[in-house]
């Protein structure tokens, strides 16, 4: 018995093009209007040179399709909504194929090809495939689409839209309603883990959470989301509140492997977006950067960190600058010490002697004695609230430069 097509098993073109090759009993290829290659079935022993070359080259061949032409066998595909039986052409590599054209409307989306190496197929076969094409149209069309949205939402990110009206008449187009408020979302892996899953732990993550996922974009080890929230620009407790438990709960649904999450700043402008994606990634620097920056998921919580890099264009800007770490980098090298490591762990804890000579596994009296050769060849004056504020900006910033 024939095994019928079920259009619920239907993920995408791939698993489209298995279920007709199951059913018709040999290979099949699903091509595009312009004759390239979307989807074929698993090798078969049988397949002629021009499938083969189709698939090698992700095309079909010129001098095949220019013989189709030229056959009249493309026109016969265009002019109907039937199956086409299309002579071999062994000049070209081209055994006995059976073909139909995929329409939506009264256009020509693509077509689906068919090895004849067994003879004619079954009427129940036939019916098979005309319903299939309907499936590979309905499919090709979610394609277009997602590749419109694709295209749109990158041109959201790196900001080329030059007005709002531009920006959101585009996105009714493609048939997007954009939110009043939203914010990026980026979740990244280092691994070489298949982030194919994580758009479904995500859309189940903030189903949970009450989110609504607008746009989304896959890139290597990256998932980058345009979230939309009923909050206020303004109002920043209340998304970061949904961040938390959002970003944790993608945590348990995901593998293991460590995942870095960060989200940029709620914004009210469709142009602001390309914003809200800047600080996102600038979030995800820092967590790759500076370690303690992990726990930070949101970039308007981020405080004086989101300062270091134009920190670092001033330090450019203006080399001439002297700092205390200069002298103590210096000693170091010289004299073989850990003074810039010390001023370090002792300002990371608050200046708590106690607490850092617990960190750096010395005495207090050891500390103590370090602080006093920390001052005298830096130039110091540690009880100065203002130098330790400074200092220990300038370290996060030498950090974040020996991290690049």
């Amino acid at each position: 018995m024939i095994p019928k097509i079920n259009e619920m098993d239907i993920d995408n073109l791939q698993t489209l093009v298995e279920k007709i090759s199951e059913v018709m009993e040999t290979p099949v290829t699903i091509e595009d209007a312009e004759h390239r290659l979307l989807a074929y079935s698993s090798h078969d022993p049988n397949s002629d040179p021009a499938r083969i070359a189709t698939i090698v080259g992700r095309k079909v061949p010129e001098d095949v399709v220019r013989a189709l032409y030229e056959s009249g066998a493309m026109q016969q595909l265009l002019d109907t909504w039937e199956p086409v039986h299309v002579e071999g052409m062994s000049q070209v590599g081209l055994n006995n194929r059976m073909a139909i054209a995929i329409r939506h409307y009264d256009e020509v989306l693509g077509y689906i090809w068919l090895l004849e190496n067994k003879g004619s197929f079954t009427s129940e076969q036939i019916q098979q495939l005309k319903y299939s094409a309907t499936l590979a149209a309905s499919k090709m069309i979610q394609m277009q689409k997602r590749k419109q949205s694709i295209d749109f939402f990158n041109r959201l990110l790196k900001g080329r839209f030059t007005s709002e009206q531009d920006a959101l008449a585009q996105a009714r187009e493609v048939g997007i309603q954009m939110p009043a408020y939203s914010y990026i979302l980026m979740i990244e892996q280092d691994s070489n883990h298949d982030n194919n899953d994580w758009l479904d732990k995500a859309m189940q993550a903030a189903t949970e959470y009450a989110v609504r996922i607008v746009l989304h974009l896959r890139e290597p080890h990256r998932l980058i989301l345009l979230c939309s929230t009923a909050k206020t620009a303004s109002s920043v407790a209340p998304v970061e509140h949904t961040i938390v438990p959002l970003v944790n709960r993608l945590s348990t649904l995901l593998p293991s492997s460590p995942i870095e999450y960060g989200a940029g700043s709620v914004v009210s402008s469709v142009l602001a977006i390309s914003r809200s994606y800047t600080e996102a990634q600038y979030l995800l620097m820092l967590h790759h950067r500076l370690p303690e920056t992990t726990s930070i998921l949101y970039y308007p919580q981020a405080g004086f960190y989101r300062y270091l890099y134009a920190m670092k264009q001033e330090a450019v800007q203006f080399p001439a600058y002297t700092s205390p770490l200069d002298k103590l980098a210096a000693y170091d090298q010289e004299h073989h010490s850990h003074l810039l490591h010390t001023l370090a762990v002792f300002l990371d804890h608050n200046s708590d002697a106690k607490l850092a000579a617990g960190q750096l596994h010395v005495h207090t009296n050891t500390l103590n004695y370090r602080l006093k050769r920390i001052a005298e060849v830096g130039q110091i004056d540690l009880n100065d609230m203002a130098q330790k504020v400074t200092l220990y900006l300038e370290i996060k910033l030498l950090l974040l430069e020996e991290s690049e």
